[in-house]
Protein backbone atom coordinates (compact mmCIF):
# COMPACT_ATOMS: atom_id res chain seq x y z
CA UNK A 1 0.00 0.00 0.00
CA UNK A 2 1.15 2.74 -0.94
CA UNK A 3 -0.05 6.93 1.05
CA UNK A 4 0.34 10.17 -0.22
CA UNK A 5 0.26 13.15 2.01
CA UNK A 6 -1.42 15.69 -0.11
CA UNK A 7 0.01 19.13 2.19
CA UNK A 8 2.97 19.73 3.70
CA UNK A 9 5.08 22.48 4.95
CA UNK A 10 8.64 21.10 4.72
CA UNK A 11 9.65 24.75 3.20
CA UNK A 12 8.41 26.30 6.74
CA UNK A 13 11.35 27.49 8.84
CA UNK A 14 10.11 25.08 11.91
CA UNK A 15 12.09 22.61 9.90
CA UNK A 16 15.51 24.23 9.65
CA UNK A 17 16.93 21.86 11.95
CA UNK A 18 16.32 19.17 11.02
CA UNK A 19 14.64 19.02 7.44
CA UNK A 20 16.22 16.30 6.11
CA UNK A 21 16.35 13.95 8.72
CA UNK A 22 12.81 14.44 9.41
CA UNK A 23 11.90 14.06 5.00
CA UNK A 24 14.05 10.85 5.37
CA UNK A 25 11.64 9.80 8.49
CA UNK A 26 8.54 10.31 6.37
CA UNK A 27 9.51 8.29 3.61
CA UNK A 28 10.99 5.35 5.62
CA UNK A 29 8.11 5.66 7.21
CA UNK A 30 5.94 4.90 3.93
CA UNK A 31 4.98 8.10 2.59
CA UNK A 32 5.48 7.57 -1.29
CA UNK A 33 4.38 10.96 -2.23
CA UNK A 34 3.59 14.33 -0.54
CA UNK A 35 3.07 17.95 -1.89
CA UNK A 36 5.09 20.68 -0.13
CA UNK A 37 2.96 23.79 -0.76
CA UNK A 38 4.21 27.48 -1.26
CA UNK A 39 2.63 29.99 0.35
CA UNK A 40 4.33 33.16 -0.73
CA UNK A 41 6.73 33.68 -3.84
CA UNK A 42 9.56 32.81 -1.34
CA UNK A 43 8.41 29.56 0.01
CA UNK A 44 7.73 28.23 -3.22
CA UNK A 45 10.76 28.79 -4.69
CA UNK A 46 12.12 26.69 -1.60
CA UNK A 47 9.42 24.28 -2.13
CA UNK A 48 10.46 23.94 -5.67
CA UNK A 49 14.06 23.41 -4.43
CA UNK A 50 13.00 20.31 -1.98
CA UNK A 51 10.93 18.56 -4.72
CA UNK A 52 13.59 18.84 -6.70
CA UNK A 53 15.84 16.93 -4.26
CA UNK A 54 13.42 14.49 -3.25
CA UNK A 55 11.84 12.28 -5.97
CA UNK A 56 8.85 11.42 -3.80
CA UNK A 57 7.79 15.36 -2.94
CA UNK A 58 5.75 17.58 -5.25
CA UNK A 59 5.12 21.01 -4.94
CA UNK A 60 2.67 23.49 -5.51
CA UNK A 61 3.03 27.01 -5.56
CA UNK A 62 1.43 30.11 -4.99
CA UNK A 63 0.66 32.06 -8.37
CA UNK A 64 2.94 35.03 -7.96
CA UNK A 65 2.60 36.31 -11.54
CA UNK A 66 0.06 39.22 -10.11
Amino acid sequence: MEFFDSHSHYNDEKYDEDREEIIKRVYEDGITHTVCVGYNLEKSKFALEIANKNEFIHCAVRNISK
